[in-house]
């Protein structure tokens, strides 16, 4: 009975999940002409004249009785680190940017919150529709916020150049953005090699050097810590341009990749900035404490389960990838984030002084997501293990031992003491 009505849990679980996925996919943002009155408030009536992207004559009633055109409003996205924003952008009859207002984001609102506060949204009043708007030349980012700005620089430059070729008749290309592979690029990877070098032979040296360069670079340097927010994103099919977002990639689609391949919690124990933040706590403050009832523990530790899922049906729901990010490494290594992820922050710090890696042992969704990349290739290790003995080709196999399902938590354990 207990048995059925835990599959019946699970199955309804999915079946949400599943349901709350294809409403991120298929259901569209709120009517725009509120922001279209907002950046062009002189108009008094707005006609579509054009839909990829999406452009509006704005008109007002003439000394004649009719109708005459004052300017345009352009409804043009583009994709940020989080996922897309779209921009409604005002441009009068001279060809300048009137206006401009953001519609639409699934970035992550702290960042937005900045763009706001610092006024960088004024900055493109006044531009020509032929300037190519481009970050730290035609307009200043964002500290903090370059991602953010970034994206909301690109989506006005489109839609005003649309506007530019449409209705000028002037040709206006849009600014390719060259690839970037630089220091960050070159850090990651030099990580991400020394990780791999160091779970293929063994050399459990290499494991600190790795940790500490994760703190230093992919942590407080570059923040680019893989999060549930990340997962979110490319659940809900919001993919960064790879050209500016390469560690993005490297980071989300190699590392599980190199898990599968390794089958190791690569990422986890070798390169997670935060991981190795709270081994140097426990170091520290010993770490030693451990619950007296190891059943107590293990329950304890399924808390990961329903705040993942629960994290991600509100990124679903709302359309906003950075919702699942409830790990405070946004707050640590970017010195961002919303009030209550300031409150976690020194309570986890504080605890893994005395508890080994306390956030990943109970909160963090990492354990959850590499058991799910390791799983499949335990089953078909254990059936190609199991075919060859049956078969009789070998009596023995060195190296294949008899696989066994194992927990997130009981993984965790294996890989620290290694």
């Amino acid at each position: 009975m207990k048995n059925t009505a835990n599959k019946m849990i699970v199955f309804a679980a999915t079946v949400v999940f599943l349901l709350t996925l294809g409403f991120s996919w298929t259901h569209t943002d709120n009517d725009t002409i509120p922001f279209m009155n907002q950046v062009f408030p002189e108009a008094q009536s707005f006609q579509k004249i054009a839909s990829s992207p999406v452009i509006y004559e704005g008109r007002i009633q003439g000394k004649n009785g009719e109708e005459e055109k004052i300017g345009y409003v352009v409804i043009e996205q583009a994709v940020a680190y989080g996922g897309p924003i779209k921009m409604v952008t005002g441009i009068d009859l001279k060809g300048k940017i009137v206006g401009t207002v953001i519609a639409a984001h699934k970035d992550t609102p702290s960042f937005i919150d900045k763009v706001i506060e610092q006024k960088y949204l004024d900055k493109f009043i006044g531009k020509d529709i032929t300037d190519p708007l481009s970050i730290d030349k035609d307009i200043d980012r964002v500290s903090g916020a370059t991602f953010s700005s970034r994206g909301i620089a690109k989506a006005v430059s489109q839609g005003s150049h649309a506007i530019a070729r449409g209705e000028f008749g002037l040709d206006v290309k849009d600014e390719v953005v060259p690839f970037k592979f630089g220091a960050k690029e070159i850090a990651v990877i030099a990580l991400i090699i020394l990780a791999v070098i160091g779970v293929a032979f063994k050399q459990r040296k290499l494991r600190w050097i790795a940790l500490i360069g994760s703190l230093v670079f992919i942590g407080f340097q570059y923040n680019t810590s893989i999060s549930l927010a990340n997962i979110a994103a490319l659940l809900m099919g919001n993919f960064p341009p790879i050209r500016e977002n390469l560690v993005w990639y490297i980071l989300l689609i190699g590392i599980p990749v190199i898990t599968l391949i390794l089958g190791k919690n690569v990422y986890c124990f070798w390169l997670c900035p935060f991981g190795a933040l709270q081994e140097i706590t426990a170091k520290v403050g010993g770490g030693k404490f451990k619950c007296c009832n190891k059943t107590i523990e293990a329950k304890a530790a399924k808390i990961r389960y329903i705040l993942i899922y629960l994290a991600l049906i509100g990124a679903f729901l709302t359309k906003t990838p950075s919702f699942a990010g409830y790990e405070p490494f946004a707050t640590l290594f970017g010195r961002q984030g919303f009030g209550i992820q300031w409150l976690i922050l020194p309570v986890v710090i504080f605890t893994s002084f005395f508890i080994s890696r306390f956030w990943c042992r109970f909160f963090c969704p990492g354990l959850i997501l590499n058991e799910i990349i390791l799983r499949p290739r335990r089953y078909i290790m254990g059936i190609l293990g199991k075919g060859i003995i049956e078969k009789g080709k070998l009596k023995k196999v060195p190296g294949i031992k008899r696989i066994e399902a194992r927990s997130a938590n009981e993984l965790n354990n294996i890989e620290v003491k290694q």
